[in-house]
């Protein structure tokens, strides 16, 4: 992805912050599929995909799967799939021009595609977005800065922006790209057919990561640990809790954290995958043949080096490998084709549990 100023410069500036314009940072970029194929897969059960309709005024949202007779409408509607990167290698491709990016901050992509004037109105969503326009044309409006205060009108679903005003306006052609931060409005609307590929980013929630860490140590936490007394707390009145105790308390917890933290809490818990109708699809995979693999788009993965191994993160689960293994894990993470016979030679530990969470495929498979 072209970049008009340094990534340095952009994750100090603009990432999280404020919206920026990406104009051909993918100069002569095609859709990786078309419009057609993309409804066939929002007919498929075990797919996320839901239909935004405005007609007279009036927002109406529908959710999926869908059947041919619901694309035959003369409303302004609006189709978008969900997590589309996970079964089509195409669209999976096209995390590649982000890697600039935490790998373990990647959400999805989604894929909308909208008929002439179509959008899903004004907005705003509590994840970083690349948007990147496909086949078409579509104008961004964008906003100020949204937080729960916002006023919003609920309708069918929908959470819209009832006193919307644009700050900025933007026509996207192919191979445009449009960012924009958490909590900032913003509206699509459709030139002519039209079709954009959302890269989402997610922010993990606190509340999860300290629920994550705090099962973590208390597994590693003898019951025998008792709460002891520092010399010299002075003396309470009777029943009395002093800020020295409650002082104490909360140093014996951090202690006692710091201590027996390994912080693979935090590789399990962004590396989590999300319950889906497709596990049961999954369940089967073809045996891996070679003579080169590659990661599938469901994988979520993610290592930390520890001096002489390497804590690997696959889709919530921790494994301990060889730090041989990081050249491979990279090129994994790169969506890089890598010899299956070289992954065994470097750490069979790595690859046993590549198989075992079934994240791997061979290069020749068709992608779904």
């Amino acid at each position: 992805m072209k970049l008009p100023i340094s990534e340095s410069r952009f994750l100090r500036e603009y990432w999280q912050q404020k919206p920026l314009l990406l104009p051909q940072a993918l100069p002569g970029f095609s859709s990786p599929l078309s419009a057609d194929e993309l409804a066939g897969f929002a007919m498929e059960s075990f797919i996320e995909s839901r239909l935004v309709a405005q007609s007279h005024g009036v927002w109406t949202q529908q959710a999926g799967p869908f059947s041919a007779e619901d694309f035959t409408r003369d409303d302004e509607w609006t189709l978008l799939v969900q997590g589309l990167d996970q079964w089509h290698r195409g669209v999976s491709a096209l995390r590649t021009h982000v890697d600039f990016l935490p790998r373990w901050r990647f959400d999805d992509i989604m894929v909308s595609y909208a008929v002439d004037r179509a959008g899903v109105g004004p907005h705003f969503d509590r994840y970083d977005v690349f948007l990147l326009q496909g086949d078409g044309f579509r104008e961004w409006q964008i906003g100020g800065h949204c937080d729960d205060d916002t006023p919003q009108l609920q309708a069918n679903g929908l959470s819209l922006i009832s006193e919307f005003e644009p700050i900025d306006t933007y026509l996207l052609a192919p191979g445009d790209i449009l960012y924009v931060p958490p909590g900032v409005a913003h509206w699509g609307i459709a030139r002519g057919e039209s079709m954009t590929f959302s890269l989402g980013f997610r922010a993990p929630s606190i509340a999860n990561l300290l629920a994550h860490r705090a099962d973590n140590l208390l597994e590693q936490l003898a019951t025998t640990s008792l709460l002891e007394d520092v010399p010299g707390l002075p003396p309470g009145r009777p029943g009395e809790i002093t800020l020295e105790h409650i002082r104490n308390a909360k140093d014996a917890l951090a202690n006692a954290s710091d201590a027996l933290d390994n912080y693979r809490w935090f590789g399990e818990s962004v590396t989590r995958e999300r319950a889906s109708e497709a596990d049961d699809f999954l369940d089967f995979q073809p045996p891996l043949i070679g003579p080169c693999v590659r990661l599938s788009g469901r994988a979520r993965l993610a290592w930390t080096a520890q001096g002489q191994h390497v804590d690997v993160f696959i889709n919530g689960e921790t494994f301990e490998v060889s730090s041989s293994a990081i050249q491979n894990l990279m090129a994994l993470c790169r969506q890089e084709p890598v010899e299956l016979a070289h992954l065994a030679d470097a750490d069979e530990t790595l690859l046993d549990a590549l198989v075992d969470m079934r994240v791997i495929e061979d290069c020749d498979s068709d992608g779904r």
